[in-house]
């Protein structure tokens, strides 16, 4: 599947008693009002955001995305589109429509993409392409292309989808703001190493706005916002909204993205960096997480720590290993410099196709049997709260 590498881009109701505070609409609408309880608490506003997400069952809206990533140079990114998101009873099964116009500097691509619960859908208008396949066959990952923000995940997570930030490192609340008329909590949250700033109404609790922000030490990074409009979590979507046909004209592919969950992990022996190397075969019976990785990726640097911490916690009933790939630097010296003790393997481009990635990180839970329990892309914080969930499913077992 022909795709623009955008760094950092592609690959995140309780009830209010007491007094009311007067808030001055600086947007130039009339005086508006919040109660005086929630409005500073960040803990307070985003469990309240929480709530009100779960209540929603399908939700529609337009986007507008605007920021700047530095890699060297900085080079502006912004977007328009709408969306369509009805949850499932996975995140790989929600119904989804998304459509968005791209420009990242002065190249500018175009997309639609759905997903109707079994089968996955995406038109690239750039190379006139049409895609479909089966989520069984890792076809979900058609979605997961789309550019980070289009996919408010929030809406389609069923359990926490603000858990990662109700454990965030620190908070601030900032002044409040309006967005489209509806005056906004502004909740700063710090989740080094990147800072996820959200903008949620002040009387129904939903998300309107999200800030990522993330810097490395050597001055790369991104930063952008994405605001949703004409927000309607009151939508009933028809099943044909989250299904595409091929535009005349189009050349048509099937698509496998994935080894699919419940199937067998191909099995692999790959060298470590002690001269030695590891079979998948030898750790049946252990639970086993597969991070395809490499260095220069930006994403894959942010979801390290959390691995890290994995690692340290579980002792030797989980094995994580770092399958690197597409590889430019040292990745021994960069597990060294950075603190990180898990098992790393090297020359994983050969695994990589075995399993189907096209981008990094990619991730892969191998049950104690050998089958695949997990498979997720990218390094949204979604990914990591369902990782965790299926890890607590699997090590009680």
């Amino acid at each position: 599947m022909k795709k623009v590498v955008i760094p950092g881009i592609l690959f995140l109701l309780l009830a209010c008693g007491g007094p009311a505070e007067e808030v001055t609409d600086t947007a130039g609408t009339a005086d508006v009002y919040a109660p005086a309880d929630i409005a500073t608490d960040p803990v307070a506003i985003l469990t309240a955001a929480t709530e009100a997400v779960l209540a929603v069952d399908a939700v529609s809206y337009s986007i507008s995305l605007d920021g700047f990533f530095v890699e060297g140079d900085t080079i502006e990114v912004s977007l328009v589109g709408e969306a369509v998101l009805q949850k499932g009873a996975t995140i790989d099964e929600a119904l989804v429509f998304a459509d968005y116009t791209l420009t990242i500097g002065e190249e500018t691509v175009a997309g639609t993409a759905a997903s109707d619960g079994v089968n996955s859908y995406f038109v690239d208008y750039t190379s006139e392409e049409y895609f479909s396949g089966a989520i069984s066959e890792g076809a979900s990952r058609l979605v997961q292309n789309v550019p980070q923000g289009v996919i408010m995940v929030e809406y389609l997570i069923s359990d926490q989808p603000y858990g990662a930030e109700l454990n965030a490192a620190g908070y601030e609340v900032l002044e409040q703001e309006v967005i489209e008329d509806h005056l906004c909590h502004v909740v700063e949250v710090q989740m080094p190493p990147y800072s996820s700033t959200w903008w949620i109404d002040a009387e129904t609790y939903l998300p309107r706005a999200n800030m990522i922000s993330v810097w490395g030490p050597d001055g790369s990074g991104m930063e952008y916002t994405v605001t949703l409009m004409d927000l309607d979590a009151e939508v009933h979507p028809d099943l044909s909204t989250f299904q595409l046909e091929s535009p005349e004209g189009y050349s048509t592919q099937e698509y496998i993205g994935a080894v699919s969950v419940g199937s067998t992990a191909p099995l692999w022996t790959l060298d470590t960096p002690d001269g030695g190397s590891i079979s998948l075969e030898d750790l049946r019976g252990k639970v086993v997480i597969l991070d395809f990785w490499a260095t220069w990726c930006g994403p894959c640097r942010q979801v390290m720590p959390s691995l890290q911490a994995l690692h340290e916690s579980h002792g030797e009933e989980l094995v994580i290993i770092g399958v690197n790939t597409w590889e430019q630097e040292d990745p021994v010296a960069f597990m060294e410099e950075n603190g990180f003790t898990y098992q790393i393997v090297i020359n994983g481009d050969g695994v990589a196709q075995q399993y189907f990635v096209e981008g990094i990180p990619t991730f892969y839970v191998i049950a104690q049997d050998g089958t695949v329990a997990f498979h997720a892309v990218g390094s949204d914080p979604a990914n990591e709260e369902a990782l965790i969930e299926v890890l607590g499913t699997l090590l009680t077992e």
